[in-house]
């Protein structure tokens, strides 16, 4: 049994490729049974299909489909949801009758930072200085004023433990009245630093919903030193009055931030 979809709607208008949103469609079934949902064309996120959590995807694979089982299908309509954090190359998906299990995917193109870029922040002014507290558990900064913005750039200027790395599990901006931004139109524009080698932590990382993946710099490598970066589009322009800051939930591990600074800007940082 396969299906096939075409198009993905959320609030009745059709979504552009590229941008990280839930996705919406219902499929008719003439008879039901087990299948595969091929992910081939998503980023990173989750499937629902009539109600029930089908599983979480990631383009790295090796896996690049979920089972279904042909119990939560039904004969008529059905509907499916997809959250991808960042948004697919092609809003479709079908059903397959056999696995994908072992394609991995090129992850060296998911780095957030180009060949030779390097952020210019000698004409920048922080709206915020501070320092984490050590431990774990989401922290709460509030800014001394409310600022207008759509780039966020947290900088990191050094660690708990002395060591040369930066990590994040999640972040959230705060709106005007202190509570949670929508996330999912943000996008990352530029990271220093990103650990794929060892591990896929990539600064994306920070605002995919799970709490257990984190972005860390590079561990592979000795090149990058602090201070470390990451720059968040917001995707639109808005009231902040600051933000809240989980670190990785491992105790005793590198890459816990203690000094930082925050840059706010309405356009485009310099590069």
């Amino acid at each position: 049994m396969t299906f096939f979809v075409s198009t993905y709607i959320r609030t009745g208008q059709t979504l552009e490729k590229n941008r990280g949103a839930y996705y919406r469609t219902t499929f008719n079934l003439d008879k039901t049974g087990d299948t595969f949902i091929d992910m081939m064309n998503w980023k990173k996120g989750m499937v629902y299909i009539n109600g029930h959590n089908i599983g979480r995807f990631w383009e790295i694979g090796p896996q690049q489909t979920l089972y279904m089982p042909g119990c939560w299908l039904k004969k008529g309509e059905n509907e499916i949801i997809i959250l991808d954090m960042v948004g697919p190359s092609e809003p479709t998906v079908q059903g397959l009758r056999k696995p994908i299990l072992n394609i991995q995917r090129n992850i060296e193109n998911n780095k957030h930072r180009k060949m030779g870029e390097e952020l210019d922040l000698s004409e920048e002014k922080p709206v915020c200085k501070g320092s984490f507290k050590s431990g774990q558990g989401w922290q709460t900064v509030k800014f001394n004023q409310i600022y207008t913005a759509r780039y966020f750039c947290l900088e990191a200027l050094n660690s708990q433990n002395g060591d040369p790395y930066a990590s994040i599990a999640e972040l959230e901006v705060l709106d005007k009245n202190g509570k949670k931004l929508p996330r999912q139109y943000w996008k990352i524009v530029y990271a220093d630093s990103e650990e794929t080698d060892v591990a896929y932590n990539i600064s994306t990382n920070i605002f995919d919903l799970q709490e257990s993946t984190i972005w860390h710099t590079s561990y592979s490598t000795s090149k990058d030193p602090f201070p470390h970066q990451v720059i968040i589009d917001l995707g639109e322009t808005v009231e902040i009055s600051g933000f809240q800051y989980l670190p990785r939930m491992e105790a005793n591990k590198p890459g816990m931030i203690k000094d930082f600074q925050v840059y706010l800007k309405e356009v485009s940082f310099k590069f």
